[in-house]
């Protein structure tokens, strides 16, 4: 994302944190930008756009924040270094979750519903492969109930950190509700039916699945994009374009594991040194949706199903 459009996001999100989304004119946002009207819907095709574009852009960061690898040791010791950096990185979001918590964004419009509906969706799915890994066998027919658990406890304890105006220690809160959850996948027994199952929880997963196949199908039409512009280059340099090209979607939707990434970035690399103006643009909206994709999915492969 370009700079100027961030700096216009993050503008937007303290205007809607101090006045609200619905009492935030445009006029209020240009104002804010010292452009014109004119020029705000040359980047946002209205405010709802730029909203969705606001919870996307700061969403995006705190789940990379949360999700990322959580360092060396045990499964627990990682699931509770995440944790740690989750409650720490609170007061980075705090004007972000001011406005989460003080309108109802779900009902501006259907997009936003279905993406807020979608992050939530995805957290829950990453609890459930985090327990999984954490607790192996002990949490599998119930992963499912204290992942949403977890998921609860966890948010109310953001809630009240949010709140706090003293500091508080992320790495002892992070410990103390790691301890909280081995006592809630130790109290099951032995004949105890869950609650939650993954046929009750189907239509939350189909949500997902569709998602990531409309993804996918939007890739999948990128690279169609760069094959066709490469038809019009001559024949030697056609022909080695394609196969990097075959080797990069190859690499990226056609393995069973993660991409590698030195491998994709020495094929964008070739690509891109090319010097073929006619490639470019189709170059460049693919490696756009290449991005989304990885920020949405990190390219994994049904991670929530490793049970």
């Amino acid at each position: 994302m370009d700079e100027r459009r961030v700096q216009f996001i993050e503008a937007a999100m303290k205007l809607f944190a101090e006045k609200g989304y619905h009492e935030t004119s445009i006029q209020d946002l240009v104002e804010a930008w010292g452009i014109s009207k004119g020029a705000f819907y040359h980047h946002f095709a209205s405010k709802e756009e730029l909203l969705l574009s606001v919870l996307r852009y700061y969403s995006e960061k705190m789940v990379a924040d949360f999700m990322a690898d959580g360092g060396e040791g045990t499964e627990k010791e990682r699931f509770t270094r995440q944790l740690a950096a989750h409650f720490s990185h609170i007061r980075e979001y705090k004007d972000f979750l001011r406005m989460m918590m003080s309108e109802q964004l779900p009902k501006v419009n259907p997009e936003v519903e279905r993406y807020m509906f979608r992050q939530h969706g995805r957290l829950f799915l990453w609890y459930c492969t985090r327990l999984a890994e954490v607790y192996g066998e002990a949490v599998g027919p119930y992963v499912y109930d204290v992942a949403m658990m977890t998921n609860g406890i966890i948010r109310q304890y953001l809630f009240y950190f949010f709140f706090r105006e003293e500091a508080f220690d992320a790495d002892e809160a992070a410990r103390f509700l790691v301890r909280r959850i081995d006592a809630i996948v130790a109290s099951f027994t032995a004949d105890e039916r869950p609650l939650l199952t993954e046929e009750a929880l189907a239509p939350w997963m189909e949500l997902e699945k569709r998602e990531r196949e409309r993804q996918r199908e939007r890739l999948t039409s990128a690279f169609a994009a760069v094959r066709e512009a490469a038809n019009g280059l001559n024949p030697k340099q056609g022909n080695d374009v394609l196969e990097a090209i075959a080797a990069l979607e190859e690499e990226l939707l056609g393995r069973n594991e993660p991409p590698r990434a030195y491998i994709v970035e020495a094929l964008l690399l070739y690509l891109r040194h090319q010097q073929a103006p006619q490639l470019a643009s189709a170059l460049d909206a693919l490696v756009k949706e290449m991005d989304e994709y990885q920020r949405q999915n990190g390219w994994e492969r049904e991670v929530w199903k490793k049970r």
